[in-house]
């Protein structure tokens, strides 16, 4: 108890020191206060001193006025009008001096309104500060207050006081107007200069008069100016013709100078144009010859098609026989025989890749393989072309396409002549008759290193459209003579049999992708180590057969389209919310269009509902969380547990892998983020 009561009295103590420091920094600032009034005051009795300065001036110019007065009914009636103008100038001034005082007053009467009312705050919150002051300091808050009551009615008495003298000095100022006005007359009628000046200018006058009539008297009669002036115009002729003779005279010298140097020069001109004349004869004879040429080059180049690999292709007796195209068994078979193939060639792919890879090219025609250097984006797509028994055409793209038509390849209408790149031949030779019911595939390789959707753009909104209305435009205009699966001479059909797979690094030299890229493709990210696995040797075989590939995706899309719309409900009905809410992440259509075939493929690949569930939310969804500086942990943690939480619904045993491990690497980095900012 002793040492709680001690306690009590020293926090007693404590909070005494800290009013007692208070209180006297209010006193200090109520003093500074107090001495800034004082020196108002001092000001204002200032100003009233300058006051009656100024009217004592008035009086003497007064007595002034009425002097020039008595001098002006004296005389000077010729200057008056210009004095009264200036001295109504000098009044208007004077005026507008007084009435700036006036504004002065009023505005530090407001001031002083102003400090009162702020004084009176003070007041307040001193008596407020006062009331938690314990009983030991009661004695010392009356003085303060007495003194601030004191010091208040002080003021009010110095208050009313200045307000008094306000009103003393409006009454001289009215008095001093009137005075003004009574001697405006008087001093219109003089002006502003004194009498001795007046008298001055007159003196100066008469002085200038009597030097002018001595000039006058002393000048020549007129006959004698009228010679002078005959004389100084016959001089001023002589000399005119003197400087137009001394012109003429250089102007023939210098023709002499030139007409000497002229002579030389006229016979190195001679030579100089016989010179010129023989290699004119021999320009125009290299001219005709050249034009000859030309005419040959035009001909020849006219007779020949703007196209000419395609044309080629026309021409290649390999390509016009279809080659033999054989059926499987199912998407399953399909997808192990794919698997087993590649792995002969020592690339191992997990069951699940090769059942999402299928399930991209059910999906879409363009597809995305990310993944670090070295797991094997590239193989896939060469490796499944050659299983499914034809040869994938490479594209490497290039760090500086910005046009499609660095892709395509362009017109030169000088030489008439399409500049056909690989892209271009690739889709013609995969719409010849020998690979017209063949899989397709065209790479493009490091996809990134330029913007896809600047170089893609046309190929991009192309692939958006029903698969009969899917073109190229190559030219503006018709050629002739065309490649015969041109159409209209100008533009080419996108062959059905064709997908675009694109691969993907992503480090300093290359470029992200954009939503509208992503949102069109098949996305698939790849392990760092591929496990090994023992295949079975395979036999070589027919390519597979596009159209029999066509009819297993569109019987597995009937089959299992109840498992699809169960993804899509289970995205609607768990997932649309948080991530709306959240991160701002949404989808539309297309999103469902592209569950609505990926799904079923995937099951009917040996594939399960929740594996292709977890692919899509992974790489269609969640994707876009990676690296947002907005992210928050919490949020992430709600996410993942709804994931994790609802996911048996598609099924039993189902883990969405892909997606947490997403969610637990943003997890991861915005948890870094957090540490390194605290």
């Amino acid at each position: 108890m002793v040492e709680e009561a001690r306690h009590r009295f020293q926090e007693a103590s404590r909070q005494h020191e800290e009013s007692s420091k208070e209180l006297k920094a209010q006193r200090e600032d109520f003093n500074r206060k107090s001495q800034q009034l004082d020196e108002q005051k001092t000001k204002l009795e200032q100003d009233k001193r300058a006051l009656e300065e100024q009217a004592s001036d008035l009086g003497v110019r007064e007595i002034a006025i009425r002097e020039r007065e008595a001098d002006a009914e004296r005389g000077f009636e010729d200057k008056r009008s210009e004095m009264l103008a200036q001295y109504d100038d000098v009044i208007a001034k004077r005026r507008q001096t007084l009435d700036e005082r006036e504004s002065e007053l009023h505005e530090r009467e407001d001031q002083l309104q102003e400090r009162s009312g702020q004084l009176a705050i003070r007041e307040r919150k001193l008596k407020w500060s006062e009331e938690d002051v314990q009983d030991q300091e009661r004695e010392l808050d009356g003085r303060v207050e007495r003194l601030i009551a004191g010091k208040q009615e002080e003021y009010r008495h110095h208050l009313a006081a200045l307000k008094a003298e306000r009103d003393q000095a409006r009454q001289d100022r009215d008095r001093h107007a009137e005075g003004l006005r009574r001697h405006e007359e008087a001093d219109r009628k003089l002006g502003q200069r004194s009498p001795e000046e007046v008298i001055s200018e007159l003196d100066r006058l008469k002085r200038e008069n009597d030097t002018l009539q001595a000039e006058l008297a002393a000048r020549p009669d007129a006959d004698a100016v009228g010679r002078l002036a005959a004389l100084d115009q016959e001089q001023q002729s002589w000399q005119a013709e003197r400087l137009d003779l001394t012109r003429q005279v250089s102007k023939l010298k210098h023709r002499l100078a030139y007409a000497d140097s002229d002579a030389g020069e006229r016979e190195a001109q001679r030579d100089r144009i016989a010179s010129l004349v023989s290699q004119q004869e021999l320009l125009r004879q290299a001219n005709e010859e050249l034009r000859t040429e030309m005419g040959e080059l035009v001909d020849r180049r006219e007779s020949q098609s703007p196209f000419p690999a395609c044309m080629d292709m026309d021409d290649n007796e390999d390509l016009r026989h279809p080659v033999q195209a054989d059926d499987f068994g199912s998407l399953r078979e399909l997808a192990e025989e794919v698997r087993a193939r590649i792995a002969k060639d020592s690339l191992y792919y997990t069951e699940a890749d090769i059942r999402s890879f299928i399930g991209g090219l059910a999906m879409g025609r363009l597809t995305l393989l990310q993944g670090i250097s070295g797991t094997g984006k590239t193989s896939l797509p060469l490796a499944f072309a050659n299983a499914v028994g034809t040869k994938a055409s490479i594209v490497e793209v290039q760090a500086g396409w910005r046009d499609p038509q660095d892709l395509v390849g362009h017109y030169n209408s000088f030489e008439k002549r399409f500049y056909e790149k690989e892209f271009l031949k690739a889709l013609y030779r995969a719409s010849a008759p020998r690979w017209k019911d063949t899989i397709q595939i065209v790479l493009l390789d490091e996809m990134n290193l330029s913007y896809p959707e600047q170089y893609f753009s046309d190929m991009l909104s192309a692939l958006e459209l029903q698969e009969e209305e899917q073109r190229m435009v190559l030219m503006t205009h018709a050629v002739s003579p065309a490649p015969s699966r041109l159409r209209d001479g100008s533009w080419l059909p996108i062959p059905p049999n064709v997908w675009f797979v694109g691969t993907a690094n992503h480090d300093e030299t290359t470029m992200d992708f954009a939503d509208k890229t992503y949102d069109r493709a098949h996305v698939m990210e790849f392990p760092h180590k591929p496990k090994r696995f023992a295949s079975e040797t395979t036999e070589p075989r027919h390519p597979v057969s596009f159209h029999a590939f066509q009819g297993a995706v569109d019987a597995a899309v009937r089959e299992h389209a109840k498992q699809a719309e169960k993804v899509q409900d289970h995205l609607e009905q768990y997932l649309r919310e948080p991530l709306a809410n959240h991160f701002e992440i949404g989808w539309g259509p297309r999103l469902g269009r592209q569950i609505e075939r990926y799904v079923p493929v995937v099951i009917a690949a040996g594939g399960t509902i929740g594996e292709a569930a977890d692919h899509v939310l992974a790489m269609r969804l969640l994707r876009k969380l990676k690296n947002r500086h907005n992210n928050r942990p919490e949020h992430l943690d709600d996410l993942k547990a709804i994931v994790e939480r609802k996911w048996e619904e598609l099924g039993r045993g189902a883990r969405p892998a892909k997606s947490i491990r997403v969610l637990d690497s943003e997890l991861r980095r915005v948890g870094r983020d957090e540490e390194s900012t605290a």
